[in-house]
């Protein structure tokens, strides 16, 4: 008994002093690196690049999208993701109204403004497997909805149809017109109301076989709808170089 006892009392004077605290500090420091990172380190989302984050860089991007190429500057783009360049299913953009001004630093404030008066325009460019034009989607998906099949006169010069309240569409307008180039127009706008503070309205056209373009604003700058319309279309074809990719461009024909 006396030896069991002698080489306890050898094991606890040789067990270093410092293991303990040492081990309560790891334990400390581990917990505390997961606090922050789970508080203020990236996000998968944020290390994929498919979270939005605005650039301030100017460079051209070459992006193929259906079977048009683009140079876009990266000032525009908003996913790092997207930045890459090549073959793209779509590229998501931003810009401020009027004059559709890219980012810039000294911006950043009105870019991040979601009120109802933001400057803010969204438009993307993107690939479709099921291209429909303007007047297929009337016929098709939102001619099912209507209140009522005439409709009123809009302030913005647009027709104004409302949608039944048992539809999925139920808190919103569709504005019909027509633009520059004769093509229908279809802006779908929300209502304002109790939930819906700050409306959008977005519209989206084909600009070829597989090609198409949607954008969108604040509800409360609708009066200027043509002009809008007029600057992204001028920007967009700003951005594509006319070479063909893979096959002949299509015409624009919504």
């Amino acid at each position: 008994m006396a030896r069991d006892s002698q080489s306890d009392d050898e094991y606890v004077r040789e067990r270093p002093a410092w293991i303990i605290p040492g081990l309560v500090l790891i334990g400390v420091l581990t917990f505390s690196g997961a606090f922050l990172y789970y508080y203020f380190g990236p996000t998968p989302s944020e290390l994929l690049g498919l979270d939005p984050r605005a650039s301030a860089a100017d460079r051209k991007i070459e992006t193929f999208i259906a079977d048009r190429r683009f140079l876009i500057p990266e000032h525009y783009t908003r996913y790092p993701s997207q930045r890459g360049g090549g073959r793209r299913t779509n590229v998501d953009m931003h810009a401020l109204l009027p004059d559709l001004t890219p980012y810039d630093a000294s911006l950043q404030e009105r870019f991040i403004d979601n009120s109802a008066g933001s400057s803010v325009i969204y438009f993307t460019l993107a690939e479709t497997a099921t291209p429909l034009s303007s007047a297929r989607r009337l016929r098709d998906i939102y001619s099912k909805y209507l209140a009522a099949p005439e409709p009123e006169q809009d302030r913005a010069g647009l027709q104004r149809f409302t949608f039944r309240d048992d539809s999925g569409y139920a808190n919103q307008d569709l504005l019909v017109g027509k633009d520059d180039e004769e093509r229908m127009v279809l802006l779908l706008c929300d209502r304002p109301g109790r939930l819906v503070d700050s409306p959008n309205c977005t519209r989206s056209l084909l600009l070829g076989s597989r090609l198409e373009l949607s954008y969108r604003y604040k509800r409360s700058r609708l009066d200027d709808w043509n002009e809008i319309d007029r600057a992204v279309m001028k920007l967009v074809g700003e951005f594509e170089t006319r070479e063909q990719v893979d096959e002949l461009q299509g015409p624009i024909f919504d």
